[in-house]
């Protein structure tokens, strides 16, 4: 494993079973069996939908989500091996198969369809940056029809990342400053522009592009490196 993946495995590792409900004080169940360090392999899943999420796998581990805890930390997995979940929204269900690859980081996250339906959504990242000094901010898209997603400074003609093919993240380093983007989709401004905050230094972001009505929006999700 390179320096930069061997950076990564430990910032990743070092209390990823963390609580997925802070409230409740209750330590996340880990959903799979975890593979050698030397994988560096995860998955994380997302609620992208409004209301309750199920993470159901196996008889056992469920993993509650909703718009207090949209996202579980990422969770270490073995690579090259199929991992099955069902997702619960809204009254129904849909079955999710997955097999990640070595230094690979999968999100798989409940969206909204055009339809009005939901539907589980695959997103696939290998990381190759890490700063405690900087932040790191990725865009993944998961909206047909957005093709070619870009961010943009909000207002400014300054492109921050660009070319977000589904499924797959765009990621940049940038300084910890204040900031708000605007999203485009098909070389049009998709939404108002999204205010992130005061970014600290060493934290990672990762912005999914979602259909909304007729357009896209974007959902902020602060990766989890407890």
């Amino acid at each position: 494993m390179n320096s930069t993946l061997a950076q990564l495995h430990r910032f990743f590792v070092s209390g990823l079973l963390a609580a997925a409900l802070p409230s409740a004080g209750l330590a996340a169940p880990q959903l799979y069996d975890t593979g050698p360090a030397e994988d560096a392999s995860f998955v994380r899943f997302v609620a992208a939908v409004p209301g309750a999420v199920e993470v159901a796998v196996g008889r056992n581990a469920r993993l509650p989500l909703d718009s207090q805890n949209v996202a579980t930390t990422w969770q270490p997995v073995r690579a090259k091996v199929a991992l099955k979940a069902t997702l619960h929204y809204a009254g129904g269900k849909q079955d999710a198969e997955v097999t990640v690859q070595p230094s690979e980081f999968v999100t798989l996250a409940v969206v909204p369809d055009e339809k009005g339906g939901w539907h589980v959504g695959v997103g696939r990242e290998k990381p190759q940056d890490f700063s405690s000094h900087r932040v790191s901010l990725g865009l993944l898209n998961m909206a047909k029809g957005c093709n070619d997603a870009a961010l943009k400074l909000a207002g400014k003609d300054v492109v921050i990342v660009s070319k977000a093919q589904i499924g797959q993240v765009e990621r940049r380093m940038i300084n910890p400053v204040s900031l708000a983007v605007d999203l485009f989709c098909n070389g049009q401004k998709a939404q108002e522009a999204v205010d992130l905050g005061n970014l600290r230094a060493g934290s990672r972001w990762t912005l999914l592009v979602l259909p909304e009505g007729k357009g896209w929006r974007l959902m902020p999700v602060l990766d989890r490196m407890p």
